[in-house]
């Protein structure tokens, strides 16, 4: 049995993994792509080496996002697709509180005007709610970090509340819910964990943001794809928006002449805030743990529902 690893093992990792799975031949080499059962991470331009022969059985993404897959094709060849979700929730979150604090504390403004000398409007984030697009475990973990820092929280997802999300928001409300009557309760923080599927393309649109109550900063870190940035720009520019910090887009790098880079009410960083220090000390051991319940047949960890997207 074959595993090839695109993301590059430390030569310790790779000697573990040699000791605790005899039965794998383990390789960096995309020669074996065409051979392999078993891929760690995806590259786009092998996909078809990958998929001529029905050698692929399973591949561990080193994301939580699975919308660069072929998932079509993995559906027709019932090939398993488990997900990195959870590794990156904790530095996305530290993001997201970076933003916040940005903008409670006055800094994007003080960033977007150098050289001027400023008292820039300060917030109390005791006195904040926070709407959080997406329960899982990145909006979990946010909705904790927004939870220190004393504001209320508000979930939206398919069900609305369940037992599991007590403890982090204050209410739950579904989508469907959401998409009929908004939130019309004041909030200060539209947060975005959208993945990125058929159906949330272009989700984030004028007349989903109308649907709150105007004054809120929008933050996505998400997927790119969900948003209308024409959209944004317009209701930003109107005020309807307070203000937007975006880490993904639509189409990646952003160019350099997109109005997102120079408008002083937007703040941007380059797809970083699930950047994570030591990120194959992270991944390795989840994929050395799924490795074992795929070769004993129990159930994987982070198995993504093909159909879904996620």
């Amino acid at each position: 049995m074959k595993a090839l690893l695109l993301v590059k093992p430390k030569p310790e990792e790779l000697q573990r993994l040699d000791q605790q799975f005899p039965s794998v031949s383990f390789s960096t080499d995309t020669k074996i792509a065409g051979e392999a059962e078993i891929v760690l991470g995806w590259d786009k331009t092998l996909a078809q080496q990958f998929l001529k022969g029905h050698h692929l059985k399973w591949v561990q993404a080193k994301s939580a996002g699975i919308d660069y897959f072929p998932l079509e094709k993995f559906r027709e060849r019932k090939i398993l697709l488990t997900n990195a979700s959870g590794l990156h929730s904790r530095y996305i979150a530290e993001t997201v509180t970076g933003y916040i604090l940005m903008e409670n504390r006055g800094f994007r403004e003080s960033f977007k005007r150098p050289q001027t000398w400023l008292t820039p409007e300060v917030l109390e984030a005791r006195e904040q709610a926070a709407l959080i697009l997406g329960t899982g475990k990145i909006g979990r973990e946010i909705a904790r970090y927004c939870r220190f820092l004393g504001m209320q929280v508000i979930g939206v997802n398919r069900h609305g509340m369940d037992s599991h999300l007590v403890d982090v928001f204050d209410d739950v409300i579904s989508i469907k819910n959401f998409q009929t009557a908004g939130y019309q309760t004041k909030i200060n923080y539209l947060i975005s964990t959208l993945p990125g599927t058929p159906e949330t393309k272009h989700f984030l649109n004028a007349k989903v943001f109308r649907k709150i109550a105007p004054g809120y900063t929008f933050i996505n870190v998400g997927r790119g794809n969900t948003l209308v940035e024409d959209d944004l720009l317009e209701l930003v520019d109107e005020s309807w928006i307070r203000s937007a910090y975006l880490d993904v887009f639509e189409h990646e790098p952003l160019e350099a002449v997109s109005r997102l880079w120079h408008h002083d009410k937007i703040v941007i960083t380059p797809h970083i805030a699930g950047q994570i220090p030591h990120f194959r000390a992270a991944l390795y051991p989840l994929f050395a743990t799924n490795l074992d319940n795929y070769l004993t047949g129990k159930p994987m960890h982070n198995l993504v529902d093909l159909q879904a997207g996620y």
